[in-house]
C-alpha cells in the first residue's frame, strides 16, 4: 500500500479512501453460518458513488492518457480491467494528494505525462492518446525494456514504473480487483460458531 499514507493524510484523502475501499454488506448463508462479502458495496450511497468522477489535479487530456496507461497495464480481457475498477480515479486523487506530502510525484507526472507526448510526437507525428494502439503499445514496450534486459536504460522508464505500480495498488484495492477478480475472502466471517459437532466431545 504504498500510496494510501498520501491518502490517509488528510481529511479528503480519507473520505475519497471511504469510497474506494470495498466495504462488506453481511449476509447469512444458511448453509455455512456465513456472513459473506458477495454484497460488497462502497461506502457511499450507490447513486454518489456511481456519479461522474471530477478529475482534481490532471488536465482533461492528460487525465485521457493516464486513463489509457492504466487500460495498457491492466486492460479488460475475459476479466475486468482497470477501466471497470476506475484506476485513473485513483491515480488522479493520489497524484492530488500529494501536493502536501509528497510534490515530487505532481512534477513526475507532469514531466511524465509531457515526456510521453513528445517521444509519440517524434516518433509517430501525433500526442500519445492520438496515436494508433500498435504505435501506443511499441512506445510504452521501449518504456519498460528494463523490466526484461536490466543493462537497458531507457529515458522513461521511472516514468512507466510509476505508472504500473500506481495502477497495480489502485485495481487490487478496488472492488472490481479485490473482489470480483481475487474473490478475496479476508472479509468473510463466521456469523455463529456452534463449537464441536463430534458425538465424543458434546457433554
Amino acid at each position: 500500500m504504498k500510496y494510501f499514507g498520501l491518502l490517509a493524510a488528510s481529511a479528503a484523502g480519507r473520505e475519497f479512501l471511504a469510497s474506494w475501499l470495498p466495504i462488506p454488506v453481511a449476509s447469512a448463508d444458511e448453509q455455512k453460518d456465513l456472513a459473506t462479502i458477495h454484497g460488497m458495496k462502497h461506502s457511499r450511497a450507490d447513486a454518489e458513488a456511481a456519479a461522474k468522477y471530477v478529475p482534481q489535479f490532471f488536465k482533461p487530456e492528460q487525465f485521457a492518457t493516464v486513463k489509457l496507461l492504466a487500460e495498457m497495464i491492466l486492460p479488460t480481457d475475459d476479466e475486468p480491467g482497470s477501466n471497470e475498477a476506475k484506476v485513473g480515479d485513483y491515480i488522479d486523487f493520489v497524484v492530488f494528494s500529494a501536493r502536501e506530502f509528497e510534490p515530487s510525484m505532481q512534477r513526475e507526472w507532469v514531466d511524465g505525462l509531457t515526456f510521453l507526448d513528445s517521444e509519440s510526437h517524434k516518433q509517430f507525428g501525433k500526442p500519445f492518446h492520438s496515436a494508433s494502439e500498435t504505435d501506443r503499445v511499441r512506445l510504452l514496450t521501449e518504456m519498460s525494456l528494463p523490466e526484461r534486459d536490466p543493462t537497458a536504460d531507457p529515458q522513461g522508464y521511472s516514468f512507466f514504473r510509476l505508472v504500473k505500480d500506481m495502477t497495480v495498488e489502485g485495481f487490487y484495492t478496488s472492488k472490481v480487483g479485490l473482489i470480483d477478480v481475487l474473490n478475496y475472502q479476508g472479509m468473510n466471517y463466521m456469523a455463529e460458531f456452534p463449537g464441536c459437532t463430534h458425538p465424543e466431545h458434546q457433554s
